[in-house]
């Protein structure tokens, strides 16, 4: 029985993830696409925005709370940023997820997913990770 539910759900996904490449409704969300969104600066430039942008909630610094907080998000057809979400917290700091999302909400625009020559809707998920550095 577990083989079965097990292949059932196998099936399920397969069949969502080729529902993603359905680009006869505008409004589709992609997960994979031909160019996939790119922050302005690449991977570097993201890295560097979210550092200067993220303060390290006051709590989980006091209770040494670090660890990874995983956001969703769509980058939009015009490169905009929205329906920003945590996918998985930082266990026991909500502040991380909250910080991580008001982070999201500065991003400036990317550049869109691009799918059939056109600029789609791509659903984009990214990992922050909240660490405290030790004291020289």
């Amino acid at each position: 029985m577990k083989t079965v539910t097990l292949f059932l759900g196998i099936m399920l996904f397969c069949m969502s993830a080729l529902a993603q490449n359905d680009t006869s409704g505008t409004d589709a969300v992609f997960l994979v696409v031909e160019k996939m969104p790119e922050f302005p600066g690449g991977n570097n430039g993201m890295f560097k925005f979210i550092s200067e942008n993220v303060v390290y909630p006051e709590y989980e610094k006091i209770h040494h709370i670090s660890g990874t907080c995983y956001v969703s998000f769509i980058v939009e057809k015009d490169g905009s940023v929205t329906d920003s979400k945590v996918i998985r917290g930082v266990g026991n700091g909500l502040g991380c997820d909250q910080e991580a999302l008001r982070v999201m909400k500065l991003m400036p625009n990317w550049s869109p997913g691009i799918q059939n020559g056109r600029p789609v809707r791509t659903r984009f998920n990214l990992p922050m990770k909240f660490t405290l550095r030790e004291p020289k």
